[in-house]
């Protein structure tokens, strides 16, 4: 994917990082020079020094092209500013701003912009680190109690199948993470210890496959 980013801060810096070893054609945007350091000289993408809502700067950068748009600097109404000018100048299929200001979460709903709420999201990992210590926390779903949920699989796992694994209407597997390499198994995927598996899960699922998960000690 041609993914673009708006901001070199420690989120669009570990993203641009995180986006271009996986081989995606990244872009960053930053007006701080000082910020674009945090790419290291090993960084395999473009560099764009200006406003993130600047059209030429984003025509630089590959807007045109581009398969997704990331707007995280410091500033919620340049974030908004420039997901609405990729959205509605650019024609960018997916764009996802950084709010920072949760009062400012109805004006970004009313204009159709997706969001991240920096400050809730926060919030919400260190409430599951605290009162929920099955899984290691990824994302909860407003409304119900379906969680995305990671899990470092222990020696019992070995051989043991995704179809296995899983608990129908419980937990469903998504990715399996295997050393270096993440895969998209079918229900016949043989699982071995130390894979990371990503799945979509109950709450209460832990003692139906806890036989089959390290214990944080071991990990």
């Amino acid at each position: 994917m041609r993914i673009v980013i708006a901001g070199c801060g420690r989120v669009g810096s570990d993203l641009a990082l995180a986006f271009a070893e996986e081989g995606h054609d990244v872009s960053v945007i930053e007006h701080r020079t000082e910020m674009l350091r945090r790419l290291g000289s090993t960084f395999d993408g473009t560099i764009h020094e200006g406003l993130s809502y600047d059209i030429e700067l984003l025509q630089e950068a590959g807007i045109e092209l581009a398969d997704a748009f990331v707007a995280v600097t410091s500033s919620d109404n340049a974030n908004l500013m420039a997901v609405q000018i990729a959205k509605q100048f650019f024609g960018v299929p997916k764009t996802i701003a950084r709010l920072d200001d949760p009062r400012r979460a109805d004006s970004y709903r009313a204009l159709d912009v997706e969001y991240v709420a920096g400050a809730k999201l926060i919030s919400r990992v260190i409430h599951e680190e605290i009162v929920n210590t099955e899984f290691h926390y990824h994302v909860t779903f407003s409304g119900g109690d379906v969680e995305i949920i990671e899990m470092q699989l222990n020696e019992r796992a070995t051989d043991v199948t995704v179809a296995d694994l899983e608990v129908a209407g419980h937990l469903r597997v998504a990715a399996v993470r295997r050393d270096t390499l993440t895969h998209i198994p079918d229900p016949a995927f043989t699982l071995r210890e130390n894979d990371l598996v990503v799945a979509a899960a109950r709450d209460g699922v832990l003692g139906k496959v806890r036989r089959y998960i390290k214990c944080p000690e071991d990990q």
